[in-house]
């Protein structure tokens, strides 16, 4: 049995959970991951002395590490976004992975340290209390400063920076880009740590990004230390943030097996793969490109010669929020063709027999209904080995491509039973999560609740709020699935929320007796 230690970004299910998933799903590697009680909770910093002991006591029977800085350093996501630490408490932390590496000569660390994100609105659940009234002007702020500096803002632009001179408190200001001096810090120090042989590999995800902005600066700091260093094979920076457990999982899974998979790309719109998402910087097939050089493959630009298909349902001309996607406009039919999308991907489940992951990107938080209504009805979803369309495109086309390409070393799990089973299990978890709830249930409850239930804090409404989604939970997926789905009922074993509000649910899937129709 091949060991891997892991230390996620927080205790979401899709950080903390997701990696576990698709670790059952193989054969040979277990997956070490801390007992989630010393994982914290939002703005509870998770206990990372007590990590570090746990990193400390079980590297040793370890071949690889998949370690989050943020959590190691900050104690989680959100803590590097809201931490005290300074300059020198970080470089102290640091010390601990040299120590690491010391100890454990053989261990193989993929380390991987977030951009900090700079979230455009006022909202100050995850980020620091004076966000909720200065957020969007500090965005603003580093937004414009960022392009001034470059030389590519408009007289209009400039003269809106003056003006947004003062509309942010001093001490708001100085106390954010205090902050971010320490996190761009730590993640130049990272970097050295690549160089010094102590990480063998440094992810770099971008958190919610955008073309300017102090992401950006952070971005051109980081790429000019990379360049110095001749570090360009071994450090990678792109967007992301909470699918990057699936993808390094991946990529070590691909190691271990010596298996470098062929990833054929295909999109549902022309525009699709040049349309540059929401909450990120660059276009859509620049961002795909990276995830797959990230888990360990290549894109194959010929169908023939792939190991596996990532069908992405892209944007005709623009990214919308799933929210919105009742006042949709025209492009997203006549600049995309899902008839013949969905045929293609029938088409090369037939005539390849080679695994496909469906990633749904047209929208950002949730998917698409009647893209999805038409992949139901049409069989696809049936057919494909991963289904995702939740939060920004890179979080759910690196949990798809994550499975697909598991899915593709053991041939879509075709003779195993077992694994079949727990890799259906997983996609119709998120088919329930990212499509019928996120797009569905979740958009009524806020309607029918607004200004009555806080969905941040549900306290004691939670009861009666989990009751709510687990009967139309129920309900839709009697609509759109019937009695049973490949000879197995669904059932929602689990459905609760993370840091108590409605925006992290979690729910667990069960599909006994299922029965493969691929065979």
């Amino acid at each position: 049995m091949r060991k891997v230690l892991y230390v996620p970004l927080d205790e979401r299910a899709c950080n903390y959970a997701f990696p576990r998933l698709l670790a059952e799903m193989t054969d040979g590697i277990e997956l070490l991951v801390p007992p989630c009680e010393m994982m914290g909770k939002l703005k509870i910093p998770a206990d990372y002395e007590r990590i570090w002991q746990w990193v400390f006591q079980n590297a040793p029977a370890c071949e690889y590490a998949i370690l989050s800085v943020d959590t190691l350093v900050y104690g989680n996501i959100v803590n590097s976004r809201t931490h005290r630490r300074t300059r020198e408490e970080c470089e102290k932390t640091l010390e601990n992975f040299r120590r690491l590496k010391k100890n454990n000569p053989g261990l193989k660390i993929h380390a991987f340290n977030l951009v900090a994100r700079v979230a455009a609105c006022n909202d100050s659940h995850e980020d620091p209390d004076y966000w909720a009234k200065y957020g969007r002007g500090i965005w603003r702020i580093a937004y414009l400063t960022d392009k001034v500096g470059r030389g590519h803002a408009s007289d209009e632009e400039k003269a809106e920076l003056r003006r947004l001179d003062g509309a942010v408190p001093e001490e708001c200001l100085n106390d954010f880009l205090a902050r971010r001096e320490v996190d761009r810090f730590t993640n130049l120090c990272c970097v050295d740590l690549v160089k010094e042989g102590v990480f063998d590999v440094l992810t770099i995800p971008k958190d919610d990004t955008a073309e300017y902005g102090y992401a950006a600066m952070d971005q051109a700091a980081i790429a000019k230390r990379v360049r110095a260093g001749r570090l360009m094979d071994r450090v990678l920076v792109y967007p992301g943030a909470d699918e990057v457990g699936c993808v390094i999982f991946t990529r070590v899974f691909n190691l271990i097996k010596g298996y470098v998979p062929r990833v054929y790309v295909r999109y549902s719109s022309t525009w699709g793969p040049t349309v540059v998402p929401l909450y990120e910087d660059r276009p859509l097939h620049e961002s795909i490109k990276s995830q797959i050089t990230s888990a360990g493959g290549i894109v194959e630009d010929c169908s023939d010669r792939s190991d596996c298909m990532l069908a992405v349902n892209s944007p005709g001309k623009y990214m919308i929020e799933s929210m919105d996607q009742d006042e949709k406009d025209l492009t997203f039919t006549s600049h995309s063709n899902m008839h013949e999308f969905l045929r293609y991907i029938d088409y090369y489940v037939r005539s390849d027999r080679k695994a496909v992951g469906l990633a749904e990107v047209s929208v950002c938080n949730g998917c698409e209904n009647e893209f999805m209504d038409y992949a139901a009805l049409s069989g696809v979803l049936k057919k494909v080995q991963a289904v995702g369309g939740w939060n920004t495109s890179q979080n759910t086309i690196g949990v798809v491509l994550a499975q697909t390409v598991i899915a593709s070393y053991y041939d879509r799990f075709l003779g195993n039973a077992e694994k079949f089973r727990l890799s259906e299990e997983f996609k119709m978890r998120s088919i329930v999560c990212d499509w019928l709830y996120q797009a569905n249930v979740l958009r009524s409850f806020l309607a029918e609740t607004k200004g009555r239930i806080d969905p941040f804090a549900l306290g004691g409404h939670r009861a009666s709020v989990e009751k709510y989604f687990r009967d139309r939970l129920n309900k839709l997926i009697r609509e759109k699935f019937g009695s049973s789905y490949q000879g197995a009922d669904i059932v929602i074993d689990d459905l609760f929320f993370q840091w108590d509000g409605v925006f992290y649910m979690n729910l667990h899937v069960l599909l006994e007796n299922i029965k493969s129709i691929l065979e």
